[in-house]
């Protein structure tokens, strides 16, 4: 099937999950309408509860397909913290940009943005699917920071070959399809997590739209993966395979650099409320440490293809560096730039505007100003939080000894003096201490060398340096502390060394019966309080609520079904309404009694009937507003007796 098959199949697919979804829609507004009809004004009563049940716990799954279908149709919003370039804040980069693109044969984007993620993208929106309004190109600002120059154009390259390949226009239609139907499944997966009931019923909507969803990937996913060969293809011929190739290998690396250094330094102390006046520079700081650069570059060698989602629309990395080795040599005007990517940016007003945007994007705490440092300040502070979760981290090793020392200082030592460095050593092995601060198990050694260092800084006799590689460097202040941190090694497996350890540490001034919680001014900085604290229900109270809500609106639906149960009986052929009958009164409307067998009426007297008037006596009739006696009333009347046969014998 060629690539134009292909691209109307999925274009006709995203039609055809519109058509389904509001199939589903309108199916359950008729079943809606029939089950309330029946319930009020049906013929008879219903005879199973499930119909209102299905009505009342199957809204949810519709509401999550009309959620679906709503976001399909809306552009998808910027991430926290991107800006919007102009070409006076930054020059260079719209230069290089508008270059690339003529040498593409791509039109030029009317918009530049850069995000705080790693990534590159380009969008356009367009009136009626015809006229394009607006062309968007955003790029990932750590891309700038640790790519080359000649990888940050070829990465520019790629995203403007889907320009000139035409690939957004189809692109952008196939993704707000993709969007809508995996919203509509993912809202219709949350509603059944709350509540059971809702579970059962929207497992129609759930299926339906999950096969549909199989398809819809299977055939859109295709032709996305061949539209990046072929924009791989555009800008191996401007800027060069061997660009390329090494931008697509980096840029993996640099994603893990930068969600290190987000979960080690940038988030941890943005919830603490500190942020750095240049997040930037710090992030090349440690991309350019050479000891971080060696890690790096053994992360890069060892490290496979990594997962993807199955609705990712790359192809895998080495299938692509595999169609790049075929492409011919780079193009005229292709040369090598060594230098870090950021020169892009220089030569415009955007250094303060840049460093904000970013900071806005860091989750700090919620009705606080963050503290703003200067980010070498920041960095040593980093370390002291690195430190500080460390030393609060020996609470769980301590807590698995049988004699439960208390958390403190004292008490680690007062295990080292009794000969318990081994099964401290155990402790620490089976809480995996280390691994969350440091990416990597710590042995005992380590464990004591932070706990002393921490309580020597929290004394104001050492002060902690940044190591990206490793657990931060302690400088001490006097000989004292240089002695104190050089003991703590030893202390593990020598307890006199641990004797002699407790005795310059009081010396020090550090206070050893102080918990583990309180190890530094830094640690006093508050995290953000709870949900509850705040005024928001926690996840586990709203899933609660929405159950006892499930349970109320079960009962609800019970009772109405009672109701149509015990209520009046309905017949589909109506009784008429109840009159007296009164036949000597036809000016009221009422219907006379047919007469008994054997009486002849007079031509103008009423024809008696049972009922009699409760005005006249029991042998008189009303006439004329009068009361007469039946033998003036019906002179003239037979009366046939009534004869009786005898038993057959």
């Amino acid at each position: 099937m060629t690539a134009a098959w292909r691209g109307a199949l999925a274009l006709a697919l995203v039609t055809g999950f519109y058509a389904l979804s509001w199939l589903l829609v309108l199916g359950y507004g008729a079943l809606t309408l029939g089950v309330v009809w029946w319930t009020v004004d049906g013929p008879g009563p219903l005879t199973s509860p499930m119909p209102l049940f299905a009505v009342a716990f199957g809204l949810p799954g519709v509401l999550a397909v009309v959620r679906g279908l709503l976001a399909g149709g809306r552009a998808p919003e910027p991430e926290p913290g991107t800006v919007r370039l102009s070409p006076a804040q930054a020059p260079g980069l719209w230069d290089a940009v508008t270059e690339l693109a003529g040498r593409v044969g791509a039109p030029e984007p009317t918009e530049i943005r850069l995000t705080p993620d790693v990534g590159a993208s380009v969008s356009e929106d367009t009136r009626f699917g015809l006229r394009v309004s607006a062309r968007r190109l955003e790029i990932g600002l750590p891309l700038l920071a640790g790519l080359r120059a000649d990888e940050v154009r070829a990465v520019l390259c790629h995203e403007l070959g889907h320009y000139a390949r035409r690939h957004t226009r189809f692109g952008a239609t196939v993704y707000r399809g993709s969007v809508a139907l995996h919203t509509a499944r993912s809202g219709i997966v949350a509603a059944a997590a709350r509540n059971p009931l809702v579970a059962m019923y929207c497992g129609l909507q759930y299926r339906v739209l999950g096969a549909y969803g199989w398809l819809y990937d299977a055939v859109s996913l295709a032709v996305r993966r061949r539209q990046e060969f072929e924009a791989d293809a555009a800008a191996a011929a401007v800027a060069g395979p061997a660009a390329m190739a090494s931008a697509l290998t980096t840029v993996p690396v640099l994603e893990a650099a930068w969600a290190d250094f987000r979960q080690r330094f940038l988030d941890p102390m943005a919830a603490r409320g500190r942020v750095p006046d240049d997040p930037v520079r710090a992030f090349t700081a440690m991309l350019t440490d050479p000891e971080y650069g060696e890690a790096l570059e053994e992360w890069r060698r060892e490290q496979p293809e990594r997962d993807r989602s199955r609705l990712d629309s790359h192809p895998p990395t080495q299938a692509r560096l595999r169609a790049l080795r075929l492409r011919p040599g780079a193009g005229p005007g292709a040369v090598a730039d060594p230098r870090p990517g950021r020169v892009l940016l220089e030569g415009g007003a955007l250094e303060g505007g840049l460093s904000d945007a970013v900071r806005r994007a860091l989750p700090t705490p919620a009705g606080r100003r963050a503290v703003v440092q200067p980010w070498e300040e920041w960095l040593d502070d980093a370390v002291e939080v690195q430190a500080i979760g460390a030393v609060e981290d020996l609470r769980g090793a301590l807590a698995l000894l049988g004699s439960a020392p208390l958390p403190t200082v004292d008490g680690v030592l007062g295990l080292l003096e009794a000969g318990r460095g081994e099964e401290l050593a155990g402790a620490l092995s089976a809480t995996d201490w280390g691994t969350a601060r440091w990416g990597a198990p710590g042995s005992s050694q380590r464990a004591v060398a932070v706990l002393v260092g921490q309580a020597l800084v929290t004394a104001g006799r050492a002060a902690w340096s940044v190591r990206w590689a490793s657990p931060g460097v302690l400088v001490p202040f006097d000989e004292e502390a240089r002695e104190a941190h050089a003991l703590a090694a030893a202390a593990v497996t020598d307890r006199a060394a641990a004797a002699r350890l407790r005795f310059l540490l009081v010396v020090c001034g550090v206070n050893t019966g102080v918990a583990l919680t309180r190890t530094g001014e830094v640690s006093r900085l508050r995290v953000p309080r709870p949900a509850r604290e705040r005024g928001r229900r926690p996840a586990r109270e709203v899933r609660r609520r929405v159950n006892v809500g499930g349970i109320v609106v079960a009962l609800a639906l019970l009772g109405v079904f009672g109701w149509s149960q015990l209520g009046p009986e309905r017949d589909p052929v109506r009784p008429l309404p109840a009159t007296s009958v009164d036949p000597f009164r036809p000016e009221r409307g009422t219907s006379p009694l047919p007469v008994p067998s054997g009486l002849r009426p007079h031509p103008t007297v009423p024809v008696p009937g049972v009922s009699r008037a409760p005005e006249c006596g029991v042998r008189e009739l009303p006439v004329g507003g009068r009361c007469l006696p039946y033998d003036v009333v019906l002179p003239s009347a037979q009366v046939t007796p009534i004869v009786t046969p005898p038993p057959a014998p």
